[in-house]
């Protein structure tokens, strides 16, 4: 009987723990309730932290999203777990189709308005907001540095760097200047200053075409009263991941060069056919600090100099989110030099040093 009793007695209290500890009914699941699409955008990254703001870019698997509270920040696109945006924005994906509207992106899928277009994560190469303003997209950056030393010899060099950036869904628009001066005691030894602009239109993740490449290039002590060089040609990136870059560009061109002076019966300027190759590496080394390596040959006639190469190695440092110090060691190669009106042969190769402070627009 004792017995009949424990038994009775356990399989009650079985019977109420399981009714207390596996209910009938799952409880509902939370509903998000996201405020202000048509101000704000949204991102939630995979930790379940949500961040409000404004979305500057998603390209090259990197989002540039800016907070009123933690400025602009930069994440790698696989750290994000949804995106949330009723503005406008222009989304390409892999297949060359280019939407415009309201983005969604959540469970691995992109959905663009309300078009029954539906792509996955993976095919999407990047995301800009429409072009609804004259400085929608843009960015720029100025770095100016300068070495003054006094005493014995009295020398100064002085330097100045720009560069314009533009990116959309589908293109791509940079222009670089560099402008470079030393002078020791009261004798100006360099006087440089090269500008370039680019515009690419990307056919796919990996395929650029570049409808156009200028280049303005000016050095007396090379002998260069001023290149001009025009040309287009075709890219391809090599590596795209979050960390690392390498695209490679080539195609014909055509220069222009006019000479400060030259020796009797020397033509003072020369047109010449050219074909040029570029390659742009880029490395992201810690997150404050990035390397870039730019490298550049020009094929050329030898009566325009020959050819000629360009390399600019770069470290940014980031001091704070608006304000980097910049370290780039420049060369830059001429084949065959042009001697000047007194007969004299510039050298082949010129080297730089810079140190510089760049301030982020």
């Amino acid at each position: 009987m004792r017995y009949l009793l424990i038994l009775a007695f356990l399989l009650h209290t079985s019977a109420t723990f399981s009714k207390t500890t596996k209910p009938d009914t799952l409880p509902a699941e939370r509903t998000v309730v996201v405020k202000n699409l048509d101000k704000f955008d949204w991102l939630r990254l995979n930790s379940g932290e949500w961040i409000k703001g404004e979305l500057k870019s998603l390209y090259n698997k990197e989002i540039e999203f800016k907070s009123d509270v933690l400025d602009t920040l930069f994440i790698d696109r696989e750290d994000v777990y949804m995106f949330l945006s009723g503005r406008a924005q222009s989304v390409r994906f892999n297949d060359g189709v280019v939407l415009t509207g309201p983005v969604n992106i959540s469970g691995g899928f992109v959905t663009v308005a309300n078009t029954p277009n539906q792509y996955t994560y993976k095919d999407l190469v990047s995301i800009a907001p429409s072009v609804d303003s004259v400085l929608s997209g843009w960015k720029a950056k100025i770095s100016l540095g300068a070495n003054l030393s006094k005493g014995n010899t009295e020398q100064s060099a002085y330097s100045a760097q720009a560069s314009v950036k533009r990116r959309t869904a589908s293109s791509r628009f940079l222009a670089d200047l560099s402008a470079y001066r030393t002078k020791v005691e009261d004798e100006i030894t360099k006087n440089n200053i090269r500008a370039t602009g680019t515009y690419d239109w990307f056919y796919n993740q990996k395929l650029y075409f570049r409808p156009i490449f200028v280049e303005y290039y000016r050095d007396p002590y090379q002998n260069i009263g001023s290149k001009y060089t025009l040309g287009a040609g075709v890219g391809y990136y090599f590596i795209d991941t979050d960390k690392t870059g390498w695209d490679l560009t080539a195609g014909p061109a055509y220069q222009r060069t006019t000479f400060d002076t030259v020796e009797e019966g020397e033509q003072e300027q020369n047109s010449s056919s050219s074909f040029y190759l570029a390659s742009n590496f880029e490395r992201e080394i810690t997150s404050r600090i990035d390397f870039n390596f730019d490298f550049r040959y020009t094929l050329a006639e030898t009566k325009a100099g020959g050819d000629t190469q360009y390399a600019n190695a770069g470290l940014e440092i980031e001091l704070t989110d608006d304000i980097d110090f910049d370290i780039s060691f420049v060369w830059e190669h001429v084949s065959n030099p042009i001697a000047d009106g007194d007969g004299i042969r510039p050298l082949n190769d010129d080297y730089k040093l810079i140190f510089a402070l760049g301030i982020d627009f």
